[in-house]
């Protein structure tokens, strides 16, 4: 519609231009019509025709303007309908990172990976030596070594019918826990993507508790031995749980005194898992 309405204007003015000077070049060939009109030269009545065509030249530089201006608003719209394209694109694949991790999430591959996770943090939760073992696993350096007298309490929550069967099996399933940080860890990373992580059940409140007791060992460790810094890297896991409560619109724990809180009257952990009474003690955190 645009282009027909300035193809419109643009014939309509050529049209009316040439008709002047053709009508201009016709009356100067025949100076017998103009004394009928007027005594002066010919040349000052086309001196007017001059200044006619100068106004014509000057609507021609406002249709050039008014085409521009329609060229920059045509090209708004197009930069306009190319960003939501492009944004749409980016949701579209932030979306479909996070339904290809849930995919794994509930494969059942990953079933076994988070059963042995937890083999490992029931046990944990129950035995505060044990605990304190699992978490110098995670360092290369002043790793701790596992003690039989942590089975009195772990057997009270583990399937494994002794000791020994346990101190084979833990060490797969250690392995296993790894596995289980690590997704966690790529979910809690997933750019601009903490909206969707928050619509998916990564059975979170589950794991929440666990997380931070791990998280919050780690990073005390960490801190208070030199040995661990120089042989060893920073513990980032503290800031994946950080991460995963924003995403789940939960207030992130920032000291060993509010994790205390978080698990000492969780109903998972006292009723089911047997919570060591040592975890509560501020003290016994400082390793």
């Amino acid at each position: 519609m645009k282009r027909k309405t300035t193809l419109f204007l643009i014939s309509v003015s050529s049209s009316l231009i040439l008709g002047l000077w053709l009508g201009a070049w016709y009356i100067g060939i025949q100076p017998n019509i103009l004394k009928n009109f007027t005594n002066q030269p010919i040349a000052d009545l086309f001196s007017s025709i001059n200044a006619l065509f100068a106004g014509f030249a000057f609507c021609g530089v406002i249709l050039t303007v008014y085409l521009q201006i329609q060229e920059l608003q045509d090209t708004r719209v197009v930069l306009d309908e190319t960003a939501k394209a492009n944004k749409m694109t980016a949701d579209y694949a932030k979306e479909n990172a996070i339904v290809e991790l849930f995919r794994t999430y509930c494969s059942e591959y990953f079933q076994e990976v988070k059963n042995s996770s937890m083999n490992v943090l029931i046990p944990a939760v129950a035995s505060k030596e044990y605990f304190d073992f699992l978490v110098s696993r995670f360092f290369v350096a002043e790793q701790k070594h596992l003690n039989v007298i942590s089975w009195e309490r772990i057997k009270e929550v583990s399937h494994y019918k002794n000791y020994d069967e346990f101190k084979v099996g833990e060490q797969h399933d250690r392995y296993k826990l790894d596995e289980l940080i690590n997704f966690f860890t790529i979910l809690a990373y997933q750019k601009d993507a903490i909206d969707v992580i928050g619509r998916c059940d990564f059975s979170y409140s589950w794991w929440r508790p666990m997380f931070w007791m791990i998280a919050i060992a780690q990073d005390s460790r960490y801190h208070s031995n030199e040995a661990i810094k120089f042989y060893g890297t920073k513990p980032y896991f503290k800031e994946v749980v950080k991460r995963l409560d924003v995403a789940y619109g939960l207030n992130p724990i920032d000291n060993i005194q509010e994790m205390i809180s978080l698990i000492k009257d969780h109903p998972k952990l006292n009723k089911q898992y047997n919570l060591d009474p040592n975890h509560l003690e501020l003290n016994s955190w400082k390793v």
